[in-house]
């Protein structure tokens, strides 16, 4: 049972303890059923109407027995569900994180959203239905007991008519969870759609047939999923009329057929039917949470298979603690690296390379290239996003690989075209204050928004005023225009300290006067402090800034002619954008 699995992760006597006390608030119900049957079987035959004293001490003592162990069973299963809850989620996030990107490329977003959020509220919701359940169905065994103690033939007949309503609630039960699996699967596609249309909205409001069609493929859509949410609430419904008519079934057993077989019934028929009537609640609790926790199990089902999907996708990771490339490196190399993309036609699909390419440290490259020609893809190789399919990168003798893989991406600093700017700095540690506020006035800014930092230190605790732990800083204001935004996520990679930085078109966002100055102030200022920067760019009039001009044409890499950098410092004015 896949929810079990999930709540008892890193604990094998989990349910060892749940049965105890579980076992414990049954038989303390069932206890408590037999002193309350004692006590009246005794007023009626002596027709004494006295306190016993000693069934009274026993009603009392097996009544907090009842209440410390129902109160611990349903704490401590809701206690467990969310933190089992809490442990699929972390494990989730930790596969995501380090799992291999070219192949989370191809995985989708909707079941890692599904998964991480839909799934665990699932589960979370009904963790108090789902305790109840568990002791309700030890309560009606521990009941079963009694009833056996009683009359046996009674018990094995409420078993024979139990058993034939089991199967076909079970049957109706496999229906169900078929529906809900197309349930999920419907609201899967609901949320695809909502996703096209909150991520898509400017190009919705654009085109009014693009507007229709996405209304109309939502219509359709959530048509299908009221459908199928109608059918498993109907299938639902069936299932529990179903289980109460058991009931009935039960009690015409007790009174219509038990007295017939067995004579000497009369005198436990009360007790016997009392029973039964106990067992109504718990027997109604199992059945109204049946479908609860079959939803809880595909869930369950759903989060533990994303997790075994996730962790077959993780990165190749060193045996050892792997080799530390060193800050100070002198070169980066390419020797003979392809990259083709998986699961395409071998006739039809895109390869990159061979690339033969160096990097020297302190060198300023620009890359070139239509749509198509894979500069992002030779990005993704240069970060380590991606892994070779054919050859290798080195840096200086160091061949990378798993035990490398690591510190080299710890040296490279990076701001995409799909780039996201997180809500707060995370994994700066420490921030010097007046190199933030240069580069915001670099970047024309400070007039605009700043560093906002909520742990401050007092600076006489600081070896330096400038120098503050900046906890979980975040910029105060972030609702700018995308090329603002893409200003504010390149400091945000400047103050990481790295000694490369990888820049996927950079200026395609900006204006033309900050284009310039950012060619020819900005990128100049970070070389003068020692970084490597290699740049996507599509500005040929600032082709002379760089070192090194390479160009890409259908996965192929080549040098660019043209005037040098060096050529460029007799430019006074530089050329215009």
């Amino acid at each position: 049972m896949k929810l079990l699995d999930l709540l008892s992760s890193g604990d094998n006597r989990l349910l060892t303890r749940l049965t105890l006390a579980g076992g414990l608030a049954g038989g303390g119900s069932a206890v408590l059923l037999a002193i309350v049957n004692a006590a009246a079987e005794q007023i009626e035959q002596t027709e004494i109407d006295k306190v016993n004293w000693f069934l009274a001490g026993a009603f009392i003592a097996v009544s907090i027995v009842y209440f410390f162990s129902e109160i611990y069973l349903v704490a401590h299963i809701g206690a467990r569900i969310e933190n089992g809850i809490h442990r699929v989620r972390a494990r989730l996030l930790t596969g995501l994180a380090n799992a291999d990107f070219a192949r989370i490329e191809r995985f989708g977003r909707t079941r890692l959203y599904e998964s991480i959020t839909q799934s665990s509220q699932v589960i979370s919701q009904n963790s108090q239905l789902l305790a109840h359940a568990f002791r309700s169905l030890l309560l009606v065994l521990a009941v079963m007991l009694y009833v056996l103690w009683l009359s046996p033939l009674a018990f094995f007949l409420i078993v024979i008519v139990i058993g034939f309503g089991t199967m076909i609630y079970l049957r109706m039960g496999r229906e169900l969870s078929t529906c809900y699996h197309r349930l999920a699967a419907a609201e899967n596609s609901l949320f695809e759609r909502v996703a096209d249309l909150f991520y898509g909205i400017k190009e919705v409001r654009m085109s009014s047939a693009r507007s229709d069609a996405l209304n109309t493929a939502f219509a359709a859509t959530s048509a299908h999923k009221e459908e199928t949410a109608v059918q498993a609430h109907d299938l639902t419904f069936r299932q529990q009329v179903m289980g109460m008519m058991a009931f009935y079934i039960l009690l015409a057993v007790i009174v219509f057929v038990v007295p017939v077989y067995s004579p000497g019934f009369s005198g436990t028929v009360m007790k016997v039917s009392t029973a039964v009537l106990f067992m109504i609640g718990p027997i109604s609790a199992v059945v109204q949470s049946w479908t609860v926790l079959g939803a809880a199990e595909n869930a369950a089902s759903r989060m533990i298979s994303l997790d075994a999907d996730l962790a077959a996708m993780a990165e190749p990771v060193a045996e050892d603690d792997g080799a530390m490339v060193a800050r100070d490196f002198t070169r980066i190399g390419f020797h003979n690296a392809i990259f083709r993309y998986a699961h395409r036609d071998q006739n039809h699909g895109f390869q990159l390379g061979p690339v033969t390419l160096e990097i020297a440290r302190g060198e300023l490259i620009f890359i070139t290239g239509g749509n198509g020609s894979g500069k992002s893809t030779l990005i993704k190789l240069l970060t380590a996003l991606y892994y070779p399919t054919d050859g290798h990168i080195e840096i200086d003798d160091i061949r990378l690989g798993p035990q490398s893989i690591g510190s080299y991406r710890h040296l490279i600093s990076t701001v995409f075209s799909d780039f996201h700017l997180f809500s707060c700095l995370y994994g700066l540690g420490e921030i010097d204050r007046t190199e933030a506020a240069f580069w915001l006035r670099m970047f024309e800014l400070d007039h605009i928004t700043g560093i906002n930092i909520p742990d401050e230190k007092d600076p006489a605790e600081t070896d330096s005023a400038n120098t503050l732990s900046v906890g979980h800083a975040r910029f105060v204001r972030q609702d700018l225009s995308q090329g603002q935004r893409k200003r504010l996520a390149l400091i945000a990679a400047i103050l990481e300290h790295r000694p490369i930085l990888v820049l996927d078109e950079w200026a395609a966002d900006q204006d033309p006067h900050f284009r310039r100055k950012f060619y020819r102030e900005i990128l100049p200022e970070l070389c003068k402090r020692g970084l490597t920067v290699v740049a996507v760019t599509h500005d040929d009039h600032y082709f002379d800034a760089a070192d090194r001009c390479l160009h890409l044409e259908a996965g192929q890499l080549h040098d660019v002619a043209g005037k040098s950098k060096a050529d460029s410092v007799h430019d006074a004015g530089g050329p215009t954008a």
